[in-house]
């Protein structure tokens, strides 16, 4: 977990809270690299038009989250980030939330990520699109200096705003699922209403005079399950039938049909 601060701003109390509780790395804004980047609200207000561009980048990349905390003083969140949101933070009357006292919240169609008792919303996650970074917003005061006697609950809370993602290289790609022969031969069978589970290992070597270990067919059986091509049952689904149509097998599903025997095999 790579958790970034503003170098310039190194000796602001906020970051004093926050090297209480974790690990950081000082860096500028252009030398962000992927992780997270904690800035108090009003740090935003301070860097240059550069540094704001070169910020608002790097929150859009994948894996990325730039958590803000107050207080907001109403500034220009949305302008100042270029959110995509219909947002924005409006003074409150004093309330708490964990036992922290709270006197800003944030107005949004944005689903909440923490809320008030009387619903006000104090946290929100923002993702441009679905492989975007995130902006983290909260108006809890979890670095603030005052609350030092509180900073346990402090450090449970900010530890819980942080999204875990996966490093690039961890990422397994789901590979597209492609029927083997056999695979297509279950599903023949399922098509053709005479596929039997408990003897799917003797069908396929009757019908097709494929020679499979039982337990080796039941694994291609559980494939076309999870895939929705077959019911749990063995059945065949309306996706199998598509693909039954889709491959031209209708006439091989007909046959069987015609010719098996009692006994599943061909005459």
């Amino acid at each position: 977990m790579n958790i970034q601060i503003v170098k310039k701003f190194t000796k602001r109390t906020e970051y004093k809270m926050l090297k209480n509780w974790i690990s950081v790395d000082e860096r500028n804004i252009d030398e962000l690299t992927s992780g997270i980047c904690v800035i108090p609200a009003i740090i935003i207000l301070k860097l240059s038009e550069v540094e704001l561009q070169s910020l608002n980048k790097w929150w859009r990349h994948w894996g990325n989250q730039l958590i803000v905390s107050p207080p907001f003083h109403q500034m220009d969140v949305v302008s100042l980030l270029q959110l995509n949101v219909d947002l924005s933070v409006q003074g409150t009357e004093a309330q708490s939330f964990n036992s922290l006292p709270v006197i800003e919240s944030i107005k949004t169609n944005t689903k909440s990520k923490w809320e008030l008792a009387n619903c006000e919303i104090v946290a929100i996650d923002h993702f441009e699109h679905s492989g975007s970074g995130c902006v983290t917003l909260t108006t809890v005061p979890l670095l603030d200096y005052r609350l030092l006697s509180r900073q346990d609950i402090c450090k449970k809370l900010f530890l819980e705003l942080i999204i875990e993602n996966k490093n690039d290289e961890s990422i397994i790609v789901q590979e597209p699922f492609i029927p083997s022969p056999v695979h297509e031969y279950i599903l023949i069978l399922a098509s053709a209403n005479v596929l039997e589970p408990t003897k799917i290992s003797g069908q396929l070597s009757n019908f097709f005079k494929e020679s499979l270990s039982h337990n080796k067919a039941l694994e291609l059986l559980q494939q076309l399950i999870d895939q929705k091509l077959l019911e749990d049952s063995g059945a065949i689904t309306d996706e199998g039938e598509k693909y039954i149509k889709l491959k031209g097998y209708k006439a091989f599903v007909r046959e069987i049909k015609r010719w098996r025997r009692d006994d599943g095999a061909w005459r």
